[in-house]
C-alpha cells in the first residue's frame, strides 16, 4: 500500500482528502503544519507528498525547499494545492520545478489521476535506476553489499567471489553464518553501533569462513542509509591479503621524475 503524506492547514479540507485517499487504498498521514509535516516525512519517508501552499507555520514553498536539500526526501513526488488561480501563485509553483499542482476546490478524480501518474513515473525511474545500479555494481572491483534487518539484501559478483558463496545462497543470509566464530561478537557489536547511530561509518577487519572452509581476513566498511523505509548498511568488502599484494606490486609512494 502506497503511503501519502498530506500537509493542509484547513482541517475540513484535510479530513476530506484523508478520507478520500484512504477509501482509494492509500495509507495516509495527515498534518496541519509545515514543521510537523517535515518531521513526519523524515520519520516515515512517504511515497508522495500533497502540500498546501499556505501550510501553517511554514509555507509550502519552505517545506518543498527544505525537503529538496535532504538526500532521503529529495526525490519524493510533491504535489502543491493552491488556494486560488492567480497567475503569480501558479508561476511561483512552476518556477520551483515542483512535480505537479492542483487548484482548489480540488477535483477528487483529477487529484487521483495526478497521484497515480506521479507514482507510476517514480516507479519507472526507480526500476531504471535499480538496473543501472546492478549493472554498475556487478562490474565493480570491490565486493558490494546491502545489509538490512539482520540479513544480506544485496551482494554483487565480487562479494560472492570473495566469500565463495553464490548470490542465491547469500541473499537472506545473516552475516553471522560466514564470520569466523571468534570474531562474531566483535563484528556484530560494531554493526549495531552503526545501526544505533553511535558511529557514522563502519570499518572493521575480521576473519570469514569461506564456503570451501578456508579462513580469509577481510575489511568490511559501510554507512547507514534508508532503503524502503528500513535502516540499512551499504558498503564494501575486500580481501586484506590481496590488498597487501597490490600495495607491494603498485607502491603508492613511488616518485616519478619526468626527464
Amino acid at each position: 500500500m502506497k503511503h501519502i503524506l498530506i500537509i493542509e492547514s484547513n482541517k475540513n479540507e484535510l479530513l476530506k482528502l484523508s478520507d478520500f485517499l484512504s477509501k482509494n487504498n492509500y495509507k495516509v498521514t495527515a498534518v496541519m503544519k509545515g514543521s510537523s509535516g517535515i518531521q513526519k516525512i523524515l520519520e516515515t519517508i512517504p511515497d508522495l507528498i500533497i502540500c498546501d501552499s499556505n501550510s501553517g507555520d511554514l509555507s509550502g514553498y519552505q517545506v518543498f525547499n527544505t525537503l529538496k536539500q535532504i538526500n532521503s526526501t529529495a526525490a519524493i513526488p510533491f504535489i502543491f494545492t493552491i488556494d486560488n488561480n492567480s497567475y503569480k501563485e501558479v508561476r511561483d509553483v512552476v518556477d520551483l520545478e515542483v512535480d505537479d499542482y492542483i487548484i482548489k476546490p480540488i477535483n477528487s478524480l483529477e487529484l487521483l489521476d495526478l497521484i497515480e501518474t506521479r507514482l507510476l513515473k517514480l516507479e519507472k525511474i526507480t526500476c531504471i535506476a535499480d538496473e543501472k545500479f546492478s549493472t554498475l555494481m556487478d562490474y565493480s572491483l570491490y565486493g558490494v553489499y546491502i545489509y538490512q534487518e539482520d540479513k544480506l539484501a544485496y551482494v554483487n559478483h565480487k562479494f560472492c567471489k570473495i566469500v565463495g558463496y553464490s548470490r542465491q545462497e547469500l541473499i537472506g543470509m545473516n552475516l553471522v553464518n560466514i564470520i569466523y566464530k571468534d570474531d562474531i561478537s566483535m563484528v556484530i557489536e560494531r554493526m549495531n553501533r552503526s545501526f544505533r547511530d553511535i558511529e557514522n561509518e563502519l570499518h572493521v577487519q575480521f576473519r570469514i569462513l569461506r564456503r570451501d572452509q578456508k579462513l580469509l581476513t577481510v575489511n568490511l566498511s559501510g554507512c547507514i542509509v534508508n532503503i524502503d523505509n528500513k535502516k540499512s548498511i551499504i558498503g564494501n568488502i575486500s580481501d586484506v591479503e590481496k590488498n597487501v599484494l597490490k600495495k607491494h606490486i603498485f607502491p603508492s609512494d613511488i616518485n616519478i621524475t619526468k626527464v
